[in-house]
């Protein structure tokens, strides 16, 4: 099979244009993961809210709406996971949302004025949740959610009694469904993140062969998107990271798994700085048959690693022919490429002898005991204050304006208005969007399907779109979202101008709390652009001193040195993209910290090419490194002040001059002209290979 070929194998078209728009998106603080999708989750959570919904018609009785809503929420809190992690999330949910549903609708009929005032308490205290972390976090939101929905019911007491009751069945019904009736396997999303790792690396070798086609000169974009693939594999890694950690899986399996991506993901690193430097096409037959192996070996890896039981022999005989090739071209491009086999052989090897675990023990984070009652921080305290106020101020517009489901508007805020302002503006935005086309596509379904069947018939998939995208994109989310709530309104509580109504209080409310997120004791993130580009300097130099010092011989701590790096260096990367958007590229020197973070990419793959070569430690290089990461540091954070520069050593290799080049585009940065004997060093660094 030619490379040509091996593309088409690993991906269609449609799948490539996919991971090249999550990684525009993703560069621009939109995250979307179109791997993540969970078919199985939003059949479920369909099949709950479509019994509910089918119910209430047949009683005749709209307020059995409230037993689909409960139903919703609770396939929506739904973490995943183990049973005990999922019960405590579900249950939670369920009897704080009935308790709250009833104090809600109670206060709200004593009048406006005293709905307005409870809803300051309720958001307040199932805001502080988010002390418990992200499972409860999203269940105390959610909890925000109901809160602000029954005040828009105002009933006596025993009436509201009533709707708290029906929550309470729709709730119960969806979590027995949820954990004893359509169960899913708890590891199953740990499994779908590390899958989606190895297929963003598989597109990313896929472009690697696209780029050895051709000479620097004519693929001049390399640098944006091999920095790109980057900033999206790492990305990758660090989301499965966090979820198999809040699996609270007891199996080393995706722990050593995470450990073996991430050096396969080193070698990619090597790869592409190998073909950013190289002037001259890839061999047609030995490099390029290499890398089209190598692509077939991630396309089976992934493909095994989201199975629950792998059978590996397919991937334990590619990686076995792949070193083999390897390890008869020792050169800069063949030598990772034999390093990835390795893992890729460890890893086939680790699920035969034991499936579902890894070959050899690996350490497991150590977990903090289970705590009843924690300290709430200063960051919870002030969100949840924020967040009350804010609710309180849409509720009263609302009231004022006497706002048709005002409650869509009071959700809005409660849903997009987030812990720091440069989370809650993105959010804002796309939930603008999903809000306006969602209410254009209900209204296209409430004219072309307007009898109660069509409309019913709509809200199963609906429903199951909504919850198979709430990870995947905050946009698909919303979009889903509102057709559903029209719909279910629709039938159960029909009115006219639903859609219409969704869409402008989505808009109210969102636009309340993107203020408020500004306005209202403001959190943003302590660390300036200074300190963060100051991070970045430091770590991608903290880990080029590892790779040439004593650290050398410990492979664990360079992979988290490099780990650090990555992550500094993508956290750089989305303040940039941050700011451009804000408009800020004149004044805050954009263009000067895009060529800073580019030399920080190289000096990245300098160093893991460097790490490759098994070369001897040198004490003195490593500490010309130390020293110059601090004169970096300094001079970003004290601009003013010229910094002293330590000698650079005389070899100029690939590592110092990519050192060389960090040097003379943070002077740029920062005082506008690189300091002395630096003025060549991008242009020496960038020089290619023959």
């Amino acid at each position: 099979m030619d490379a040509p070929s091996a593309i088409e194998f690993r991906s269609s078209g449609s799948a490539r244009l996919r991971y090249r728009l999550s990684r525009w998106l993703e560069s621009r603080s939109f995250a979307t993961t179109p791997e993540r999708i969970g078919v199985w989750e939003g059949l479920r959570a369909a099949t709950s809210v479509s019994v509910m919904v089918i119910v209430a018609l047949w009683l005749h009785w709209p307020l059995l709406a409230w037993g689909a809503f409960g139903a919703f929420w609770v396939c929506l809190a739904d973490p995943g996971g183990s049973d005990a992690v999922r019960l405590r999330a579900l249950g939670g949910f369920t009897f704080g949302g009935t308790l709250i549903a009833w104090a809600a609708s109670t206060a709200a009929g004593l009048g406006p004025l005293t709905a307005g005032i409870a809803l300051l308490p309720l958001t307040f205290l199932a805001s502080l949740s988010r002390a418990y972390g992200p499972a409860a976090a999203q269940s105390g939101m959610l909890v925000c959610v109901v809160a602000v929905v029954a005040v828009a019911f105002p009933r006596p007491p025993l009436a509201a009694l009533t709707i708290a009751a029906v929550f309470l069945l729709g709730s119960l019904w969806a979590l027995v469904l949820c954990l004893v009736v359509w169960r899913t396997h708890p590891h199953a999303p740990a499994r779908r993140a590390i899958a989606s790792v190895f297929a963003r690396m598989a597109d990313m070798t896929a472009d690697l062969l696209t780029r050895g086609r051709y000479t620097s000169t004519v693929q001049a974009d390399w640098p944006a998107l091999n920095a790109a693939h980057r900033r999206s594999v790492r990305d990758a890694i660090e989301r499965a990271r966090d979820i198999v950690l809040s699996l609270e899986t007891g199996q080393t399996r995706y722990h050593y798994e995470l450990a073996q991506v991430d050096r396969i993901f080193a070698g990619l690193i090597a790869i592409g700085h190998h073909l950013g430097k190289r002037a001259t096409p890839l061999d047609d037959g030995a490099e390029r048959h290499l890398l089209h192996r190598l692509l077939l070996s991630l396309a089976e890896a992934r493909y095994q690693a989201a199975r629950r039981i792998s059978d590996s022999r397919l991937l334990l005989g590619q990686a076995d022919m792949l070193a083999t090739i390897s390890s008869q071209l020792d050169t800069e491009f063949g030598r990772p490429i034999a390093a990835s086999a390795q893992v890729l052989h460890d890893l086939a090897q680790s699920w035969i002898m034991k499936p579902g675990h890894a070959a050899s023990p690996t350490s497991l984070p150590s977990k903090p005991p289970r705590q009843i009652l924690r300290p709430i921080s200063a960051t919870v305290l002030r969100h949840a204050s924020r967040l009350a106020v804010a609710v309180v101020i849409t509720y009263a517009i609302a009231v004022w304006l006497d706002l048709a489901f005002s409650y869509w508007a009071t959700m809005a805020t409660v849903v997009v208005l987030q812990p720091f302002a440069a989370t809650t503006w993105p959010r804002s935005i796309e939930r603008v969007l999903g809000s306006v086309f969602g209410g254009l596509l209900a209204a296209a379904i409430t004219v072309l399907l307007p009898t109660k069947l069509g409309l019913l018939a709509s809200i199963f998939p609906m429903t199951a779109a909504t919850i198979a995208f709430r990870f995947v994109s905050y946009t698909l989310y919303v979009f889903f979202l509102t057709p559903l709530f029209v719909l279910v309104s629709e039938l159960l509580q029909p009115s006219s101008g639903i859609a219409s109504a969704r869409a402008i209080n989505n808009i109210i409310g969102t636009l309340i709390g993107a203020g408020a997120s500004f306005l209202l004791w403001p959190d943003h993130d302590a660390r300036t652009t200074t300190d963060i580009l100051a991070e970045a300097v430091m770590a991608n130099f903290a880990y080029a001193e590892s790779v040439v010092g004593s650290l050398k011989s410990t492979q664990e701590q360079v992979d988290q040195l490099r780990r650090k790096a990555g992550i500094a260096s993508n956290m750089a990367e989305a303040t940039r993209h941050r700011m451009v958007l804000e408009g800020r590229r004149r004044g805050a020197r954009l263009d000067e910290m895009g060529t800073l973070l580019e030399a920080l990419r190289m000096l990245a793959g300098a160093a893991t090419t460097q790490w490759l070569r098994l070369c001897p430690p040198d004490e003195s290089r490593a500490a010309y490194f130390r020293e110059i990461s601090e004169a970096l540091a300094h001079s970003l954070r004290h601009p003013s002040r010229a910094p002293e520069w330590p000698a650079a050593p005389n070899d100029m290799d690939d590592l110092n001059l990519a050192a060389k080049a960090v040097v003379a585009t943070l002077a740029a940065y920062v005082l506008g002209t690189p300091p002395p004997d630096e003025h060549s060093a991008v242009d020496a660094a960038n020089e290619r290979d023959p």
